[in-house]
Order: structure tokens, then sequence, then C-alpha cells
């Protein structure tokens, strides 16, 4: 997962140009950064993945709490003015393999603490380059 942070940070640096803005106020760090990673993780994995899994096997408990992940970040993208098709279907893809990426390291680690540091990363990354 470092390097395909590194690459991100890489590629967004050189192939697409995006300028990183560091100027994020502590609302952002907060709430983006640190508190959502926290909240939708233990909700997300932490819960739902881990009660699905008393009845599903692991893929489609994953599967489905992946689907819910991206159902949860609708409002957001509506909030933002950033539902506009074909856009979104973007958006929607993101999401969705990140809940399923979140979900297999959560499986393979046995610890929540590793999808938060993740997913907090990843919205860090966010936050510093969109």
């Amino acid at each position: 997962m470092s390097l395909v942070f590194i690459f991100c940070l890489i590629f967004n640096l050189t192939v697409l140009k995006n300028d990183v803005d560091f100027q994020i106020g502590f609302n952002e760090w907060l709430n983006t950064i640190l508190l959502v990673g926290i909240t939708e993780e233990i909700v997300f994995r932490g819960f739902l993945l881990r009660k699905l899994m008393d009845s599903y096997k692991f893929w489609i408990a994953n599967t489905i709490t992946a689907l819910l992940f991206v159902s949860i970040h609708f409002p957001i993208w509506f909030y933002k003015g950033l539902f506009e098709f074909p856009y979104i279907l973007g958006s929607i893809l993101t999401a969705f393999v990140l809940g399923i990426l979140f979900g297999f390291v959560y499986k393979k680690s046995n610890s929540l603490w590793s999808v938060i540091i993740i997913h907090s990363l990843y919205n860090l990354l966010v936050s510093l380059f969109y």
C-alpha cells in the first residue's frame, strides 16, 4: 500500500501536473482526514463486514460492504456538485474499488487500525491534490 501511495504522489506531481495544496485547514484535517477514516472504517469494516461474514463468504460480504460504502458517498457528491455524468462513474468506481481493497486489507491484517490509517492517508492525498 505504501508503494501505491508513493506512485500516486509521483503520478499526480509529474504526469497530471497537479499542484499540491498544503493550505489544508484545521477542519479538513480533523474531519476529512482523521474522523472520516476512523468512523467509516469502524462502521464498514469493524461492524458491517464482520457481521456479514457471519452469514456470507468473505467476498460476498466484502462486495456488499463496498456497495454500501459507495452509497454513503452519494450525499457528499451531491453537496459538492460532483454528481455529473460521466464523471460520477469514476468516483463510484474509485469508492467501490477502495471499499474492496479496504475489506481485503482488513481481512488479511485482522486489524481495524491498518485500514483506518490507509483510509486516512488516501483522504490526505485527495485533500492535497484535488
